[in-house]
C-alpha cells in the first residue's frame, strides 16, 4: 500500500512538472521565436479547412455546425496523435512530446504577436495615419477608411484588450482546466479551432447568418467565463485603477453587441481613463478620447496583466494536480 501511494504520488508530481514545462516552454517559444511559418502553422492548417468546408456547404445552420464539429474534432484528433505519436519515439520520445506539445500549445497563443502589432500600428497612427489604416484590418474589423487618429488609436486599444482574452485568458483558461485529465493541450486547441471558426464564418451577412450560427454562438459559449475572468485580473494589474475598472466594466461590459468583449474593453477603458468607441455601435468608458500615446500605456496594462495571468495559471496548475 506504501508503494502504491508512493507511486502515485510520483505520477501526480510528474504530470504537474510536465504540464508547467509545456506551459512554460509554450510561452518561452512565442516570446522569443514569435509565429511559425504559415504552412506549419496549427491554425493556417485550420483556416485552409474551414474555407475548404465552406465552399462546398451549403449556407444553412445543419452544414454550419457539421463544419464547426468537423473542425474541432480534427483539431482535438490531430493534436492528440501528434503528441502520442512523439512520445513513443525510442529515446527522445519524452522530450520530443514536451516539444510536440509545447508548440502545439504556442500555437493556440500570440502574446508577441498580439504586441508588436499594436505597438507598430500605435507608432503608425502617430508617424504615418495612412500607413496605420493599411495595417488595422489586422487587428479590427471595422472599416478604417475614415477613422480620425483617436477613433483609430480607440481600435487598436479595443482589440488589443478583447484579443487578451481570445488569445490568452482562454486557451490558458482550457489547458489549466483539462491538464489534469492529461488533455490541456487538446483543450486549447479545440478553444483555438471554435475562435478560428468564429474569425473566419461568425458574421451576421446573407451568406454567413446561418452558415456561422453555429460558430458564432459556441465561441461565445466558449469565451464567457475567460471574458469575466479577465476583469479580476487586469484590476488587479492596475491596483491605482481597480475602483474604476471594475466601474467601469460593470457600467458598460454590456454596450457592445458581443456579449464577452465588452469585459476586457471596458476595463482598458477604467484603466485609461478613455472613451472607446466603434462609430455607430457602441461606446464604453467616460473619459477622454483617445490619443496614440494611450496605446503605450495600454500595451503596458496587457503586458502586466498577461504576466499576471501565465503566474496564476502556473499556480492554479500546482494546486489542481497535486
Amino acid at each position: 500500500m506504501a508503494l502504491t501511494i508512493q507511486s502515485l504520488q510520483s505520477l501526480q508530481l510528474l504530470q504537474v512538472h510536465w504540464a508547467l514545462a509545456v506551459l512554460l516552454l509554450a510561452v518561452a517559444i512565442d516570446l522569443i521565436l514569435g509565429e511559425p511559418p504559415a504552412k506549419f502553422h496549427p491554425v493556417v492548417v485550420m483556416g485552409k479547412m474551414i474555407a475548404t468546408l465552406r465552399k462546398r456547404a451549403s449556407p444553412s445552420r445543419i452544414c454550419g455546425i457539421g463544419i464547426a464539429f468537423l473542425v474541432i474534432s480534427s483539431a482535438v484528433i490531430a493534436g492528440h496523435l501528434l503528441i502520442e505519436a512523439a512520445r513513443i519515439v525510442p529515446i527522445f520520445g519524452l522530450i520530443l512530446g514536451l516539444f510536440v506539445s509545447a508548440y502545439l500549445l504556442k500555437s493556440t497563443i500570440a502574446i508577441r504577436c498580439l504586441l508588436e502589432t499594436s505597438a507598430q500600428i500605435g507608432r503608425m497612427i502617430e508617424e504615418d495615419p495612412d500607413g496605420a489604416k493599411t495595417m488595422l484590418p489586422a487587428l479590427v474589423s471595422r472599416d478604417p477608411g475614415h477613422l480620425s487618429k483617436s477613433q483609430a488609436s480607440s481600435a487598436v486599444i479595443e482589440s488589443l484588450s478583447e484579443n487578451y482574452v481570445d488569445t490568452v485568458v482562454s486557451p490558458l483558461f482550457y489547458y489549466l482546466i483539462f491538464a489534469p485529465l492529461g488533455l490541456g493541450v487538446e483543450a486549447a486547441l479545440a478553444y483555438k479551432a471554435i475562435n478560428t471558426l468564429d474569425s473566419m464564418l461568425g458574421y451576421k451577412t446573407e451568406e454567413l447568418k446561418d452558415l456561422g450560427w453555429a460558430s458564432a454562438n459556441l465561441d461565445d459559449l466558449a469565451n464567457w467565463i475567460p471574458a469575466r475572468l479577465s476583469l479580476p485580473i487586469m484590476a488587479i494589474s492596475m491596483p491605482r485603477r481597480a475602483g474604476k475598472i471594475l466601474k467601469t466594466a460593470l457600467k458598460d461590459r454590456a454596450n457592445p453587441p458581443s456579449p464577452n468583449s465588452g469585459w476586457p474593453m471596458a476595463a482598458a477603458a477604467g484603466a485609461l481613463g478613455v472613451r472607446l468607441e466603434k462609430p455607430g455601435v457602441y461606446i464604453v468608458g467616460d473619459g477622454k478620447d483617445p490619443i496614440p500615446s494611450d496605446i503605450s500605456s495600454a500595451l503596458k496594462f496587457v503586458r502586466t496583466a498577461i504576466a499576471l495571468s501565465l503566474i496564476v495559471t502556473g499556480a492554479l496548475l500546482v494546486l489542481l494536480m497535486a
